[in-house]
């Protein structure tokens, strides 16, 4: 009796030694919270949070972690190929090595509808914007790119 249940008892304190560390060495992220409705003023500023949790926790902006973004448009097509924004990439700040945490994007409003205004010959109409992102840590490891729900960009 005691032969059959030494196999089991090593794969029941297997299974529950490798199941504690729910962190992964590469990062990972998840949209908390966002601007959904961003208004008409040029000098609005509309943000994303995220929650990231990376095992190393060498988030931290020293020298190698970056976050990218873009902007995808979702009513008109951007004058530079497309619907989508070129990507534009960042140091992220220096902040104590933890293993999760949140970051927050702040965008500024300006920046995008003046070029959903140029796409449509000067009118003012509303536009919708999603962005994705993804984080690398100083060790290279990228996290999977998340995406926001949409934003609604108001018209003048």
């Amino acid at each position: 009796m005691i032969k059959k249940l030494v196999p089991l008892f090593i794969l029941l304190v297997t299974f529950a030694a490798c199941s504690k560390d729910k962190f992964e060495t590469k990062p990972t992220l998840t949209v908390k919270n966002q601007s959904r409705v961003v208004p008409a003023d040029n000098e609005a500023i509309f943000f994303v949070t995220l929650e990231y949790t990376d095992k190393e926790g060498d988030l931290s902006g020293v020298r190698d972690s970056s976050i990218y973004y873009q902007a995808v448009l979702q009513n008109v097509r951007s004058v530079i190929g497309g619907p989508n924004y070129p990507p534009a990439f960042g140091s992220l700040p220096e902040f104590p090595e933890k293993r999760s945490g949140e970051i927050e994007l702040r965008l500024d409003r300006f920046a995008y509808y003046k070029q959903i205004q140029n796409n449509q010959g000067g009118n003012d109409a509303n536009d919708t914007i999603v962005f994705r992102i993804a984080v690398k840590d100083r060790a290279g490891n990228v996290s999977d790119t998340v995406t926001t729900e949409p934003i609604v960009l108001l018209g003048q």
